[in-house]
């Protein structure tokens, strides 16, 4: 079936629910997939008459069925992983084979969520489901009423992880895959974490991923996203995070793939002396859309949060940005900025950026604003005045533009890979390198 109304997509989406049901039987979430599942059967898929979505429309889900994606080696070898994973996910589900086994501290525990719900099922089922939007966030609610593997991360107290710990996503075609990741930083621990989203084949996927991060006093967490699936790709990301007293929580989205790519990044910020930094960069062709919404709560007094998302927008394609942030009135001292700046390289681009502030505080600094504009003259006309032809000299604007925010990256090896991987999208690819 194609060209579906937005009832029969439902539908075949709650229809999921049953295939995992029977493989999953009655598990010990069965009950919070089973209330998601009720949730979004009543709540329904979002449409454009509603304010958050009024500017992203949800046809191309509507063009395709996309069955649900079951374990199996899909003909995927490691040639496919490319780069060393720690964990690798075929369609949302596990993959030891390919993975790579890394080196940890004692006490930290990485592992699948299926092996976590049988051997740490006390931490899981603490967290799982406690966090993330179903009651009013129809993906998420699809996402939990279908809920079967992710990566589960648990930092103790005082840990340290050096190294990155990488995650890879392949999609292989044309199914439907629900990642849920479940990341437990407790007090004073320590991690840096990479995840990459990829295709392995031109075929349209629909990806649906949520992550709960949960981040203990005094604990640092840095978490990298990379959305690079094909440009046929939809890929719907939620990320929720709740941090504790004297905590840093860094996350950084570049986008880069996908037909229709929604990031959701909500942030509650339920203590005092907390740093929260958000940071995107999004490149887009073609007909790509990109949405961008953003939601941190400032609960308590003495924190900051930092919010930087740069776009580069080319050819027909468009992008969101809908940043919120709500200064409760016991949030005394809070110093919150947001910021979007996009570079149009086309007459029909088109960028709808909205930066809110809810403020119920009188002691705050909060700031907020958005830059929309165009290849500046004067600098293309210096640079070829050096010498340098001006598809050198526009790529040469265009990466010092995107630097801002990929320089920002904590991983050295993830900065240099989105500075080839945006090199390569660019007129002349390499040739100025």
């Amino acid at each position: 079936m194609t060209g579906g109304s937005m009832t029969d997509t439902l539908n075949a989406f709650l229809a999921h629910f049953d295939v995992v049901e029977k493989d999953r039987g009655s598990d010990r979430i069965h009950p919070l997939r089973t209330s998601a599942h009720a949730r979004l059967a009543e709540m329904g898929l979002p449409h454009a008459k509603q304010e958050e979505w009024r500017f992203t429309s949800l046809a191309p889900i509507r063009e395709k069925v996309f069955p649900i994606a079951r374990p199996s080696t899909n003909g995927v070898g490691r040639e496919q992983v490319g780069e060393p994973a720690h964990f690798v996910f075929v369609d949302g589900h596990f993959r030891e084979d390919l993975s790579t086994a890394m080196t940890l501290p004692e006490g930290v525990k990485a592992m699948s969520l299926v092996r976590a719900l049988e051997e740490e099922s006390e931490i899981v089922l603490a967290h799982l489901g406690k966090y993330a939007h179903r009651e009013d966030r129809a993906f998420v609610a699809l996402n939990t009423a279908m809920i079967e593997d992710g990566a589960f991360i648990y930092l103790p107290k005082n840990s340290t992880v050096e190294d990155p710990i990488r995650i890879m996503h392949l999609s292989t075609g044309a199914k439907s895959s629900y990642p849920r990741h479940l990341f437990i930083a407790k007090e004073g621990s320590r991690a840096t974490i990479v995840e990459s989203y990829v295709s392995t084949s031109s075929e349209a996927s629909f990806v649906n991923a949520v992550a709960e991060v949960v981040v203990g006093a005094n604990a640092n967490l840095d978490h990298v996203t990379l959305q690079l699936e094909n440009e046929a790709s939809i890929h719907m990301n939620a990320v929720q995070i709740l941090l504790g007293r004297d905590s840093r929580y860094s996350n950084h989205k570049v986008t880069l793939g996908g037909r229709l790519t929604r990031n959701e990044t909500d942030g509650v910020l339920d203590a005092e002396n907390i740093v929260c930094t958000l940071n995107g960069l999004y490149h887009t062709h073609g007909e790509q859309h990109v949405d961008n919404h953003t939601r941190l709560e400032h609960r308590k007094p003495n924190c900051d949060s930092h919010e930087l998302f740069k776009g580069i927008l080319d050819d027909n394609s468009s992008a969101v940005f809908a940043c919120k942030i709500h200064v409760f009135q016991e949030a005394q001292k809070t110093d919150a900025k947001q910021s979007n700046a996009n570079l149009l390289l086309s007459d029909t681009a088109v960028i709808d950026s909205q930066p809110q502030l809810e403020i119920y505080a009188d002691d705050v600094r909060c700031t907020h604003g958005a830059v929309v504009g165009q290849l500046d003259s004067d600098a293309l006309f210096y640079l070829r005045s050096r010498g340098i032809s001006d598809v050198q000299a526009r790529n040469m604007l265009i990466r010092a533009f995107a630097s801002e925010v990929a320089h920002r990256i904590p991983v050295e090896s993830v900065r240099e890979q989105v500075d080839a991987l945006l090199t390569d999208r660019l007129p002349g690819g390499r040739m100025d390198r």
